[in-house]
């Protein structure tokens, strides 16, 4: 989904709010059902991060999609920016460099992308959409390595 924020905010495919809220909607479903997984697991930290992630896809998917309420999807970005600066300083604490570097990138995506809206320039967009693609890399690339039984640092 990160590949697809920042494809979408790149001016690369098809820039249809509507469409982009249907994918983000998506990904929201797929996330509230890992994190059901995560929660039985007892693991609290992952479900705090899956929170974060849960409530920015929802309120990004139906704000995109019934495309009212862009002021609260707008707050859930910024301080969903500031709630992932925390996490990537914990995460980094606990020497897991490779996630506290694809959590640090989320945090000026979301930032950046609350500050595009909330001050109107586009530029701030093509930014956020920048990191974001390579951020999207970075998860597939740890996604990768896990499901071939790789320990990234």
């Amino acid at each position: 989904m990160l590949l697809v924020i920042g494809s979408v905010n790149l001016g690369i495919g098809k820039n249809e709010p509507r469409d982009f809220g249907i994918v983000l909607l998506s990904g929201a479903i797929m996330e509230t059902i890992a994190m059901v997984f995560v929660i039985s697991a007892g693991n609290i930290m992952g479900a705090t991060i899956a929170a974060a992630f849960v409530l920015l896809l929802w309120m990004l998917g139906i704000g995109l999609i019934i495309g009212k309420n862009l002021t609260a999807m707008n707050h859930a970005l910024w301080f969903t920016g500031i709630f992932f600066t925390l996490i990537m300083i914990e995460t980094a604490k606990l020497g897991l460099i490779t996630l506290s570097i694809a959590l640090g990138l989320l945090s000026p995506i979301t930032i950046l992308l609350a500050a595009a809206h909330y001050a109107g320039k586009p530029m701030l967009a093509k930014v956020a959409g920048a990191l974001s693609f390579i951020d999207g890399w970075i998860f597939f690339v740890m996604a990768y390595a896990g499901a071939v039984g790789l320990v990234l640092p």
